[in-house]
């Protein structure tokens, strides 16, 4: 293959990489620093553009990656699963939103207009942090979803085109989001992203309870998807635990997850949003038992790169 051949194909490619899989709360301690202990954060390189799902502490060392030493800082379309602290927490400290001539764009649930600047207001407000949503420094642009949209791209760096799913799915090649808003996640449900390029695709479910035998609207919404990226915080015996169980708190179990998987056909399966008690070991475990169950199952840990050629 010639090198030109190689650069186009890379082109084609989406590149995904996690920089947090924690859920609920960072951790720093030693015995689970194999996996990591940012919260949730996974960067997607593709068509020229860079995606990023949730602003967890992750999104901290990438916002200065991004930066460092850079004359330009590339615009970045963060999509937020919802707006509980786990998931936004590394928001305000996100370097290109700090950098007066960076762009970011912003987009999440939110049932009206403004919703979701509301919400990340909340998130700044004087009694809890010393800078204000509107004081920092980068150019911002924030879009409520209600679900049910298809997110389109213009040129690189421009504003996202936001329509209807009627408005139709497009050609197979181009670079388009679905969204699904489920009510699986107390108080007010979360939102589900579907990535499609070049005839591949990933879904993003983060923070779902899972029914048994999954819910029939994500099985669809997943239906033949290259990578599944499915919240599998608790074990069974946490889940259904005697003195403390996990039921209704707004996660899967491990099992859970690879029913879904398994039911939408997906080719591979990268469990997140590990419960922070975990340890490496406790995940190694994890990681053999769903390969047990679904071979084609990972456990997503900090700096895991995972490419869709």
């Amino acid at each position: 293959m010639t090198g030109k051949s190689q650069t186009a194909k890379s082109n084609r490619e989406i590149r995904l990489k996690f920089w947090g899989v924690r859920g609920s709360y960072p951790t720093v301690d030693q015995a689970s620093s194999k996996v990591g202990g940012n919260t949730s954060c996974v960067e997607v390189q593709v068509d020229g553009r860079r995606l990023i799902f949730d602003a967890g502490t992750g999104i901290i060392p990438l916002g200065k990656e991004l930066c460092n030493g850079a004359a330009s800082v590339p615009a970045a379309y963060i999509f937020l699963s919802h707006t509980h602290i786990d998931h936004v927490m590394g928001l305000c400290f996100f370097e290109p939103l700090l950098t007066a001539k960076a762009r970011t764009f912003i987009l999440g649930p939110g049932g009206s207009s403004g919703a979701l600047t509301r919400s990340l207001h909340h998130l700044t407000h004087s009694d809890l942090f010393p800078v204000s949503l509107d004081e920092l420094k980068g150019k911002k642009e924030i879009f409520s979803l209600a679900g049910g949209e298809i997110i389109r791209f213009g040129l690189p760096g421009h504003r996202p085109k936001i329509n209807p799913a009627r408005a139709g799915n497009g050609g197979e090649s181009e670079l388009r989001i679905a969204t699904y808003k489920s009510p699986a996640h107390p108080l007010n449900g979360v939102m589900l992203y579907r990535v499609f390029y070049d005839n591949k695709s990933f879904v993003y479910a983060t923070d779902i309870e899972e029914q048994d035998g999954g819910y029939p609207e994500i099985v669809e919404f997943s239906r033949g998807a290259d990578l599944l990226i499915h919240d599998g915080q608790y074990l069974p015996d946490e889940y259904f635990s005697r003195t403390k169980p996990r039921k209704g708190w707004g996660h899967s179990t491990i099992d859970l997850a690879i029913e879904v998987a398994k039911k939408a056909g997906v080719k591979r399966l990268a469990l997140f949003h590990h419960e922070p008690t975990h340890d490496d070991k406790t995940m190694a475990m994890i990681e053999d038992r769903a390969k047990q169950l679904f071979e084609s199952s990972v456990v997503a840990h900090e700096g895991m790169e995972i490419v869709l050629r």
